[in-house]
């Protein structure tokens, strides 16, 4: 298994590499009237219109960081942006390093699973809970 790894803030998050369409700097975007705040709007790719979610506000976090980075993924039929501070690596894994997290809130459960290494946790997101709900053009 192959994932990529990005930091959110102070966390490191992953998703694995088959769901990732390419990564982009952060570039202007146009913000669309009454949307929820965790949609920063969309952006022109090659002539794509690509619909971006703030990752920070929709994991609910707090960082006074700006993202310079944008991981187009797909997920279903859609590509969308997820803003990321930075993307820090692939990393490749056996599932069998995996922990399952278990559900603490009432909504839909964002994070799959987290892959822990000596000194560090990677959280592995589920982009189909992250996204569902996520008014998303």
């Amino acid at each position: 298994m192959q994932l990529v790894a990005f930091r959110i803030g102070r966390e490191e998050y992953a998703i694995p590499i088959e769901q990732v369409r390419e990564i982009i700097n952060y570039m202007p975007v146009t913000r669309l009237p009454e949307t929820p705040a965790y949609f920063k709007g969309i952006i022109n790719v090659r002539g794509k219109i690509i619909p971006v979610v703030d990752s920070a506000a929709r994991l609910d976090l707090v960082t006074d960081l700006a993202a310079k980075q944008i991981v187009i993924v797909e997920t279903g039929d859609k590509e969308v942006g997820l803003t990321v501070d930075t993307v820090t690596e692939v990393i490749q894994t056996a599932d069998g390093n995996f922990s399952r997290v278990e559900s603490v809130g009432n909504d839909g459960q964002k994070i799959r699973t987290v892959y822990n290494l000596p000194g560090r946790i990677i959280i592995l997101l589920d982009l189909e809970q992250l996204l569902t709900g996520a008014a998303v053009a």
